[in-house]
Protein backbone atom coordinates (compact mmCIF):
# COMPACT_ATOMS: atom_id res chain seq x y z
CA UNK A 1 0.00 0.00 0.00
CA UNK A 2 3.20 2.59 0.87
CA UNK A 3 4.87 1.54 -2.17
CA UNK A 4 1.41 2.18 -4.40
CA UNK A 5 1.06 5.79 -2.78
CA UNK A 6 4.49 6.71 -3.29
CA UNK A 7 4.57 5.96 -6.45
CA UNK A 8 1.06 7.62 -7.14
CA UNK A 9 2.37 10.58 -5.75
CA UNK A 10 6.16 10.37 -6.82
CA UNK A 11 5.89 8.43 -10.31
CA UNK A 12 8.59 5.97 -11.11
CA UNK A 13 12.34 6.29 -9.94
CA UNK A 14 15.26 4.00 -8.74
CA UNK A 15 13.54 4.20 -5.21
CA UNK A 16 10.27 3.46 -6.36
CA UNK A 17 11.91 0.66 -7.98
CA UNK A 18 13.97 -0.85 -5.85
CA UNK A 19 11.42 -0.65 -3.07
CA UNK A 20 8.91 -2.55 -5.20
CA UNK A 21 11.59 -5.12 -6.24
CA UNK A 22 12.24 -5.48 -2.59
CA UNK A 23 8.63 -6.19 -1.31
CA UNK A 24 8.07 -9.17 -3.84
CA UNK A 25 11.27 -10.68 -3.32
CA UNK A 26 10.11 -10.40 0.66
CA UNK A 27 7.16 -12.09 -0.67
CA UNK A 28 8.64 -15.10 -2.69
CA UNK A 29 10.79 -15.63 0.43
CA UNK A 30 8.03 -15.59 2.87
CA UNK A 31 6.26 -18.09 0.68
CA UNK A 32 9.30 -19.82 0.36
CA UNK A 33 9.72 -20.38 4.10
CA UNK A 34 6.77 -21.16 4.70
CA UNK A 35 5.96 -24.03 1.97
CA UNK A 36 9.49 -25.58 1.22
CA UNK A 37 11.15 -25.89 4.48
CA UNK A 38 10.33 -28.02 7.86
CA UNK A 39 11.59 -27.94 11.26
CA UNK A 40 14.25 -26.85 13.13
CA UNK A 41 15.36 -24.24 9.57
CA UNK A 42 12.15 -22.92 9.36
CA UNK A 43 11.94 -21.11 12.66
CA UNK A 44 15.28 -20.28 12.21
CA UNK A 45 14.81 -18.62 8.53
CA UNK A 46 11.83 -17.34 10.17
CA UNK A 47 13.29 -15.22 12.81
CA UNK A 48 15.72 -14.05 9.77
CA UNK A 49 12.86 -12.88 7.78
CA UNK A 50 11.79 -11.14 10.36
CA UNK A 51 15.46 -9.52 10.89
CA UNK A 52 14.99 -8.24 7.65
CA UNK A 53 12.18 -6.56 7.45
CA UNK A 54 13.18 -4.87 10.71
CA UNK A 55 16.53 -4.07 9.14
CA UNK A 56 14.36 -2.42 6.37
CA UNK A 57 12.04 -0.43 8.93
CA UNK A 58 14.60 0.74 11.31
CA UNK A 59 17.72 0.76 9.98
CA UNK A 60 16.93 1.99 5.85
CA UNK A 61 14.26 4.09 6.33
CA UNK A 62 15.61 6.24 8.58
CA UNK A 63 18.78 6.08 6.33
CA UNK A 64 17.18 6.96 3.61
CA UNK A 65 15.26 10.20 4.73
CA UNK A 66 18.07 11.19 6.18
CA UNK A 67 17.71 10.53 10.28
CA UNK A 68 19.53 9.48 13.00
CA UNK A 69 20.85 6.27 12.63
CA UNK A 70 21.83 5.13 15.78
CA UNK A 71 18.60 4.39 17.75
CA UNK A 72 17.06 1.69 14.97
CA UNK A 73 20.42 0.20 15.05
CA UNK A 74 20.62 -0.57 18.27
CA UNK A 75 16.12 -1.87 18.05
CA UNK A 76 17.22 -3.68 15.34
CA UNK A 77 20.17 -5.36 16.97
CA UNK A 78 18.33 -6.39 20.20
CA UNK A 79 14.95 -7.07 18.07
CA UNK A 80 17.31 -9.43 15.96
CA UNK A 81 19.25 -10.95 19.09
CA UNK A 82 16.27 -11.60 20.99
CA UNK A 83 14.25 -13.24 17.68
CA UNK A 84 17.55 -15.84 17.78
CA UNK A 85 17.18 -16.59 21.27
CA UNK A 86 13.67 -17.47 20.87
CA UNK A 87 14.24 -20.01 17.95
CA UNK A 88 17.36 -21.44 19.54
CA UNK A 89 14.99 -22.19 23.30
CA UNK A 90 12.00 -22.57 20.76
CA UNK A 91 14.06 -25.87 18.89
CA UNK A 92 15.59 -27.10 21.96
CA UNK A 93 12.63 -27.21 24.30
CA UNK A 94 9.79 -28.40 21.88
CA UNK A 95 9.66 -31.94 20.59
CA UNK A 96 9.84 -32.51 16.73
Amino acid sequence: MAALLHLLNQGFDVFSLALIATLVAFGFAVQYVETRTVRPRRNYLRAALVSAALALVLVAMPLSIGSGLIVGLMLWGGFSAAGLVWAVYYERSEPL
